[in-house]
């Protein structure tokens, strides 16, 4: 953990905005299309190396990914595995919805 005696050290928390190309990836996975696997990988690797190249030239002193490989928090719980086993959270499609480079649930809308 990075620590500081002389500052406060800056940070975020959250998602920050994803590249176009890697919205559209991961909604047509999330619809169920066709996505290669490597390609998707590729683009969020690319996606999080800009991020973090952002924060640190911005002067943010703890880094971190942006949440760029998830949609949003309402499809990322049903990719998690249930507490105590190695089973998906298994549930009916979560509608999403798109809004500028952002997915969101419509209950966040």
């Amino acid at each position: 953990m990075q620590r500081s005696t002389d500052r406060i050290l800056t940070t975020h928390t959250g998602s920050l905005p994803r590249p176009r190309s890697l919205v559209e990836l991961m909604f047509t996975r999330e619809s169920g299309g066709p996505v290669d696997a490597s390609s998707l990988e590729a683009e969020v690797r690319s996606a999080v190396n800009d991020v973090v190249s952002k924060q640190r030239d911005a002067g943010v002193d703890v880094l971190n990914d942006g949440e760029m490989s998830k949609i949003g928090y309402s499809t990322y719980v049903k990719e998690r595995p249930r507490a105590g086993t190695s089973d998906r959270l298994t549930c009916s499609s979560i509608p999403i919805t798109r809004s500028a480079s952002w997915a969101i649930a419509p209950s966040m809308i």
